[in-house]
């Protein structure tokens, strides 16, 4: 089975989006899988907090992490 996450990067990759689209997207998958919520409420924290962190996943091993 193939990573799903390599899976979005290979077909929308390209894409430019509004983090407020993905905000929405976020939501609807939280409504249809609630047992989901608290794992996606902590993707959207991470995703909200990681824009002053260093992530060029090519050049930095620790991605951000640190």
């Amino acid at each position: 089975m193939d990573d799903d996450i390599e899976r979005l990067r290979n077909k929308r990759g390209e894409q430019s989006v509004k983090f407020s689209d993905v905000a929405d997207h976020l939501r609807d998958y939280t409504d249809r899988h609630a047992d989901d919520r608290a794992v996606v409420q902590r993707l959207a924290a991470f995703l909200a907090d990681v824009e002053d962190r260093p992530h060029d996943h090519a050049e930095d091993p620790n991605r951000g992490l640190g």
